[in-house]
C-alpha cells in the first residue's frame, strides 16, 4: 500500500496524519456530502490521500460510501455549515444527475481516494453496526497553510453559514 501511496504522491516519501474510526451504529446518522481536503489546513497543492478500510461488509443499506467518479479534478468545493461541515446539499444534487455510485465493500477491502474526491455515507438503516477505520497520508514535509487560505478555497465564509 505504501508503494501505492508514494506513486499517488509523485513518487514523494508518504506519512500517515490522521487516522480514525468510522463506527455507524444502527440508525446512525448521515455524513453529508464533503471534501475531505476542506478539513486540513494544507495548501490546495498539497496530495492527500484517503485509505478507508471496511471492518465489515458494507453496502448501501449500512452507510458505505458515495462518490463522484473523477470530480476531485474539478478542485474545491465551498463548504457551509449545515447538519455538518458540508457541501451545500442543492449543489451536490445538482452534480450528482446519474453520476454518483455506491461503493460497497466486503471486509477487508480498500478505498483509495483524492482529498478532493465529493462523497459521504448515508445513515445506517440496518440493524447491524457499520465498522471502519479511515486513515489520510501526504508527502513527508507537506507544509501547512492558516486556516483563512483553506477557508478561501472551501468557504471563506467560515464553518458557521448556512446554504
Amino acid at each position: 500500500m505504501i508503494g501505492l501511496l508514494r506513486k499517488l504522491c509523485g513518487g514523494r516519501e508518504v506519512e500517515l496524519f490522521q487516522e480514525m474510526a468510522m463506527l455507524k451504529p444502527p440508525g446512525g446518522r448521515e455524513k453529508p456530502w464533503h471534501q475531505d481536503h476542506a478539513y486540513f489546513n494544507h495548501p490546495l497543492d498539497t496530495k492527500i490521500i484517503g485509505v478507508w478500510i471496511a471492518l465489515a461488509d458494507v453496502g448501501p443499506e449500512n452507510g458505505c460510501m458515495y462518490l463522484l467518479p473523477g470530480a476531485h479534478q474539478q478542485g474545491p468545493i465551498p463548504h457551509f455549515m449545515r447538519r455538518d461541515w458540508q457541501i451545500c446539499d442543492a449543489e451536490i444534487f445538482e452534480a450528482l444527475a446519474g453520476r454518483r455510485i455506491a461503493a460497497p465493500m466486503k471486509a477487508g477491502d480498500v478505498l483509495v481516494f483524492d482529498s478532493k474526491l465529493p462523497h459521504g455515507t448515508p445513515k445506517n438503516r440496518s440493524n447491524g453496526w457499520r465498522w471502519a477505520v479511515q486513515l489520510h497520508y501526504r508527502s513527508v514535509g507537506s507544509p501547512d497553510c492558516p486556516d483563512e487560505e483553506r477557508l478561501a478555497a472551501f468557504g471563506s465564509e467560515g464553518k458557521n453559514v448556512t446554504c
